[in-house]
Formats: C-alpha cells, sequence, structure tokens
C-alpha cells in the first residue's frame, strides 16, 4: 500500500513539475519578448475578439482555458491531490488540439526542430498517451 502511494505521489509530483515548467517557461518567453506573462496576450486577444470571428474566438477560449486549467493542475499534481488526474485526463483533447504537450520539454525543443514538424505532432501524441497511460496506472 505504501509502495502504491509513493508510486502515485511520484507521478503526480512529475506532471506537477511538468505543469510548473510550461508556466514558467511561457512566462519567461513572454518577458523576454517584452509582454508581462498571461496579462498582455490576454488583452491582446480581447482587443482583437471582435476581429476574429466565431470559430478563431472558440479556439481562443479554448485556449485560455487549457492555460487556466494547466496553472490549476500544476498546484494540484504538486500538492499530492490524487482526484486532479481527471483534470489531467480533460486537458488531453485540449492539449492535441491546440499543441500543449504535456511533456513541456517538447516545446523548448520544438524552437530547434522548426523543419521537423512531422516529428513534434509525433512527440506530441506520445506525450498525452504517456500522460494518460502514467495517471491510469500510476495513481
Amino acid at each position: 500500500m505504501i509502495r502504491i502511494r509513493a508510486r502515485a505521489n511520484k507521478t503526480l509530483l512529475t506532471w506537477g513539475f511538468l505543469d510548473a515548467f510550461y508556466v514558467v517557461w511561457y512566462s519567461l518567453m513572454s518577458w523576454k519578448n517584452g509582454r508581462i506573462p498571461y496579462i498582455t496576450d490576454l488583452s491582446n486577444t480581447l482587443t482583437l475578439g471582435s476581429e476574429l470571428g466565431g470559430p478563431n474566438r472558440a479556439m481562443a477560449a479554448m485556449s485560455w482555458l487549457l492555460q487556466f486549467s494547466i496553472i490549476v493542475s500544476a498546484v494540484l499534481f504538486l500538492c499530492g491531490y490524487r482526484r486532479a488526474r481527471y483534470l489531467g485526463f480533460a486537458q488531453i483533447p485540449f492539449r492535441l488540439l491546440l499543441v500543449y504537450p504535456s511533456v513541456s520539454l517538447i516545446l523548448v525543443a520544438g524552437g530547434y526542430w522548426q523543419d521537423h514538424q512531422a516529428m513534434l505532432v509525433v512527440l506530441v501524441l506520445a506525450s498525452e498517451a504517456l500522460k494518460a497511460w502514467s495517471l491510469r496506472r500510476f495513481t
């Protein structure tokens, strides 16, 4: 029983660390480009909202919902809250659609592999499969 709980905690911590890494990486890239993380991007989205059209507004809304849920899941996973796995499962379709891999390091690698987009798609698919499998198996 203790070993099962330890494995679950390691799994939750791993996914929490990767979500937190994404939030930090996103914030650093925003600062590097002269933007205030999340605030500038949300302001720009709201400003362009009327010009985007229906489908693009829906994609923007899904993207912001996913961004918010990544912050929440990072906190919940790092706190070891086992029910956070349901949020992790719910994120998977949105991560696939919007190309936000759960293994956030793929985003960093993507900056160097811009000519290998097929490989990045495969890595994103593998990332989400790994997350679904590990959350189901170990939590």
